[in-house]
């Protein structure tokens, strides 16, 4: 070997060492960086920013390849169809005659309690829109027959950073005496009120989601946001609690009237150590330092319902007061009531339950939960007894075929009937008192023997609940 060839070597292998030790360093860093966010401030972000690009390039080529196909209008939409008898379903129909092409329907009004039916998901309106999925509700008069189509957009949005329409997913559904609609989307960027005719009334721009209940007299209502909530950290550091919290707006317009944050929980609840489950606590061994170190864990409560407690069941509930707050978190197995004054928590039940959704007050004194017991193949609605907190199991669907992972949303009748939406399953159901159904809808995926469309709101409501009987619309 020559001089000049063992220059040539000698520089690469500088070359190689240097890239080693610089990769090894860039290594350390996000991983440091990704255990504790806030200790390696600009560096450690920039780290973790280079480290998650290869993601961001394979993300991005698999969305080009779902545009080209087509499978982006559906992917996010979309749900696992399970195994279902089909015998009795008939498709809903629309009232020119078309039918809402996947929409199914299994039941007749002889064995369905009377009453007004309000579907939500996501559906192809009779093969229009070029066979996309849109997200849409649709109400049934109590024989059963389509009153109403809601077509649900965000065109009246004005904001700029909208998820693609194929990622919105209706969650947050209420219909007011008149026939207009609040709703919001999963991934959205506002609450909107439409008419009866689907005229866009009014806007509340933020990332609501999940769920919204309104007050007794349905002058406001709560509602859950993840955004707009003062914090002091900087992006990708979690050292604060999270932005989000439980918002009250006026029903007529849309303005917000209260807000109350994650941070304002967290300081009226000190000694409660309930939301603190989710943080990822520093021992400090070298420091045994007195104030609160460690960063959350991303999305750390998923509040997912909010219900205020009626004047009228008041009485069932002793040690609570009306209009205090039933509030699921999700990611930390517990359901709380909060008084929305003071933001103490009142009381909760942590466990018994496996990232539940949608508590409601029962006139029995009982909270009914939608568990969805993750991972075990079976949910269940299940009472829990607010001053004993015994836990009994309502409908159990082991056996039974239901099961919904994430989501969901049940309630009760006039008669005690037991509503249930499925969304993961892309089915509803109403059970009646020996539990057998006495009325399903299965929301299909035209064109596909493996999957369903997602299925997220179901409301039944008393005949007289509606004000307007005539639905007819023009464009004026």
């Amino acid at each position: 070997m020559n001089g000049e060839q063992r220059d040539r070597l000698a520089l690469w292998t500088g070359v190689a060492m240097a890239g080693f030790l610089g990769l090894s360093l860039f290594s350390w860093i996000a991983i440091q960086a990704l255990l504790e966010p806030g200790r390696m401030g600009v560096p450690g972000r920039l780290a973790l920013q280079l480290a998650s690009l290869p993601g961001h390039v394979v993300k991005a080529w698999g969305e080009a390849v779902d545009n080209l196909t087509g499978e982006e209008a559906t992917r996010y939409l979309s749900v696992p169809r399970p195994e279902t008898d089909m015998t009795g379903f008939r498709p809903v129909m629309l009232p020119g005659g078309g039918a809402l092409s996947g929409l199914m329907l299994r039941g007749d009004v002889g064995r369905a309690e009377r009453g007004w039916r309000l579907i939500g998901g996501a559906m192809e309106i009779d093969g229009e829109n070029g066979k996309r999925a849109e997200n849409a509700v649709v109400l049934l008069d109590p024989d059963l027959e389509v009153r109403q189509l809601w077509r649900l957009d965000e065109a009246a949005v004005q904001v700029a950073d909208k998820a693609r329409a194929s990622r919105r997913m209706l969650h947050g559904l209420a219909i007011l005496p008149d026939g207009s609609l609040i709703h919001g989307f999963d991934h959205g960027s506002a609450l909107q009120r439409r008419d009866a005719c689907n005229r866009v009334a009014w806007v509340a721009p933020g990332r609501y989601h999940h769920a919204l209940t309104l007050s007794a007299d349905g002058a406001s209502f709560w509602a859950l946001r993840d955004d707009g909530f003062a914090s002091d950290d900087a992006p990708g550091e979690r050292s604060a609690p999270p932005d989000t919290g439980l918002v009250r707006l006026d029903t007529a317009t849309g303005a917000v009237l209260q807000e109350i944050s994650l941070a304002e929980l967290v300081a009226a609840n000190r000694g409660l150590g309930l939301f603190e489950l989710a943080r990822k606590d520093d021992n400090a061994v070298e420091t045994n330092a007195a104030e609160v170190i460690g960063a959350w864990n991303y999305d750390p409560m998923h509040f997912n319902d909010i219900e205020p407690l009626p004047p009228a069941l008041e009485a069932a509930f002793p040690g609570f007061a009306a209009d205090d707050l039933l509030v699921s978190a999700r990611d930390i197995n517990s359901v709380m009531v909060i008084d929305p004054e003071t933001h103490k928590v009142k009381w909760h039940q942590t466990g018994g339950m496996l990232r539940q959704h949608d508590p409601d007050w029962r006139p029995d004194g009982t909270i009914s939960i939608l568990d969805n017991a993750m991972g075990t193949g079976a949910s269940r609605i299940i009472s829990v007894d607010p001053v004993s907190g015994g836990i009994s199991t309502a409908y159990d669907g082991d056996g039974r075929g239901f099961y919904t992972r994430i989501r969901g949303k049940h309630m009760r009748t006039a008669a005690g009937n037991l509503a249930v939406a499925s969304p993961q399953q892309g089915r509803a159901f109403e059970l009646g008192p020996d539990g057998t159904p006495t009325i399903e809808f299965i929301n299909r995926r035209p064109g596909s023997e493996d999957w369903n469309f997602v299925l997220s709101e179901y409301l039944w409501l008393p005949e007289n609940a509606l004000e307007r009987g005539d639905f007819a619309c023009t464009d004026s």
